[in-house]
């Protein structure tokens, strides 16, 4: 299982019912909400104007169709992985906000405990907005710049004969930062606490992706967001 789980296409088959259900969600719930990861995604697919959407939802589609080949022709129990990544994801996401906060207050001691940012949009947008954010965040955050800080790193981390670990300990540190900067690109104020506290999360996401793959981490990263926005808004 843990073999399989960090498989690419087992990642992409096992994010399938997310994304589905994040589609459905935003439709019928919430059709203005995109996450700001998707729309950076929509943004470079431009070209295609008002088709970039679809054009996005398609080449989801056609990488899961390849990973679902891929998996059929290794033999691979797709489905019994499938739903054990969701139930580990499950378990991460009540650990995430726990771990973050300890390690953000062990960074930042001399300031008050702070509430999160204040509710912005009904609870139906945030849930829609929370699994957008797990889908497309990990995609460009983790697997996308993650990746490829790794693969640059590792080749300055050769010639400079410096041990492999470091190359990744970069990657997930950079990856973090920027993952926690790109909320305040897209117009949110900036407030340390938070910054620092989207920046541990990084990286124990980025840990998570180096550890247990990307299918993992998204449904660790939707699942958190959905559990913090529905017990916020609760009874």
């Amino acid at each position: 299982y843990f073999v399989w789980s960090r498989d690419p296409a087992m990642g992409l088959f096992a994010v399938l019912p997310l994304w589905l259900l994040y589609v459905v969600l935003r439709w019928r719930l919430a059709p203005a909400e995109r996450n700001g990861a998707e729309l950076l995604l929509l943004q470079e697919l431009g070209r295609f104007g008002s088709n970039a959407h679809l054009v996005l939802s398609a080449a989801f589609l056609l990488l899961t169709i390849a990973a679902a080949v891929s998996l059929w022709r290794r033999e691979v129990p797709w489905l019994r992985v499938a739903s054990v990544i969701a139930i580990e994801g499950t378990i991460y996401a009540l650990l995430l906000g726990p771990i973050a906060s300890q390690l953000t207050a062990a960074s930042t001691r001399f300031l008050s405990a702070a509430a999160a940012l204040a509710p912005s949009g009904s609870l139906a947008a945030d849930v829609v907005g929370s699994i957008g954010a797990g889908i497309f965040e990990e995609l460009v955050f983790r697997l996308g710049l993650m990746s490829a800080l790794v693969f640059v790193a590792l080749r300055v981390a050769r010639g400079w004969s410096l041990p492999a670990w470091t190359a990744g300990a970069f990657a997930v540190v950079v990856s973090a930062l920027v993952f926690s900067w790109f909320h305040h690109l897209c117009g949110e104020p900036f407030e340390f606490r938070t910054f620092v506290f989207r920046t541990m999360a990084g990286v124990l996401l980025g840990l998570l992706m180096w550890a247990r793959g990307y299918g993992v981490c998204v449904y660790t990263h939707a699942i958190y967001n959905v559990y913090y926005y529905v017990s916020r808004d609760g009874p």
